[in-house]
C-alpha cells in the first residue's frame, strides 16, 4: 500500500525520499498532535497516489517520487500553509483548557482566603482576592476568541491566526500574574500554614508551569 511504502519501511530510493520529505515535513508542523497526525496522514496518502499515478504513467520509481514531492511543494511551503490552521486549532485547544481549569484552581484559594464570599458581597471578595478583575479580563478575552474562530465566526468579525496566539499569550500571561499574585499574598499574610493551603500554592504552581510552556509555544508559533 501507498502509505506502508511512503513509511520507510523498505530500503528503496523513492521510498527514502518521500520518508525524508515526510520527516522534514513533520519537524515543521506546529500544533496540536492530533491536528497534526491527521495533516501528516492526508499528506502521506497523497504524496502515495500521486507517486504511483506517475509510476503507472511510465516514470521510474525515483523520477515518480521526485515529481510527486516536486507538485506538493517544499516542506517549507506546505508548513506554512497549514501554519494558519494549527495556530487556531492550538489557540482554542489551549485557552478550552483555560477556562476548564482555572475554577479548579480557583476555589482553592478562594476557599482559603474568603471561605464565604456570598456573605460579604462583592468588595469584600475583590479585597480579598485581589486578583478578580483579573480573571474577568482573562475568560472575557478567552469567551471572545473561542467566539471569533469558532462557528460564531458566521456573525462575529473573524479572528486571524496571529490574533488568536496573541490572544492566547496573553490569557496565559494573566493566568500566570494571577497566580504569582495569589501566592505572594499568602505568603505575605502571615496566615497559619494550613493543609488547604498547600493545595492552592500546588494548583497555582502547577498552572504557572503551563502558563509558560504556552507563552513559549504560542510565541514560536507566531514567529516559526
Amino acid at each position: 500500500m501507498a502509505e506502508h511504502r511512503i513509511a520507510g519501511t523498505t530500503d528503496t530510493q523513492p521510498d527514502a525520499a518521500l520518508a525524508a520529505y515526510l520527516s522534514e515535513l513533520t519537524a515543521r508542523l506546529r500544533g496540536p498532535r492530533r491536528r497534526r497526525a491527521a495533516i501528516l496522514t492526508e499528506l502521506r496518502d497523497g504524496l502515495g497516489h500521486a507517486a504511483e499515478d506517475r509510476i503507472a504513467a511510465g516514470l521510474p520509481p525515483e523520477r515518480a517520487a521526485a515529481a510527486a514531492i516536486a507538485q506538493f511543494g517544499t516542506p517549507q511551503a506546505v508548513a506554512e500553509s497549514f501554519s494558519g490552521e494549527l495556530a487556531i486549532a492550538y489557540a482554542r485547544r489551549t485557552i478550552a483548557c483555560f477556562i476548564a481549569t482555572g475554577p479548579l484552581v480557583g476555589v482553592w484559594w478562594l476557599l482559603l482566603l474568603h471561605p464565604s464570599p456570598w456573605r460579604t458581597g462583592l468588595i469584600a471578595l475583590v479585597a480579598a482576592i485581589p486578583v478578580v478583575p483579573l480573571i474577568l479580563i482573562a475568560v472575557a478575552a478567552a469567551g471572545a476568541t473561542l467566539a471569533t474562530t469558532g462557528r460564531l465566526m458566521r456573525w462575529l468579525p473573524e479572528t486571524n491566526p496571529r490574533r488568536a496566539l496573541t490572544g492566547t499569550t496573553a490569557i496565559a500571561a494573566l493566568c500566570l500574574i494571577g497566580d504569582l499574585t495569589m501566592i505572594t499574598i499568602y505568603l505575605l499574610s502571615g496566615m497559619p500554614a494550613r493543609p488547604l493551603a498547600a493545595v492552592a500554592i500546588a494548583a497555582s504552581l502547577t498552572r504557572i508551569a503551563s502558563s509558560i510552556t504556552t507563552m513559549r509555544h504560542a510565541t514560536g508559533m507566531r514567529h516559526p
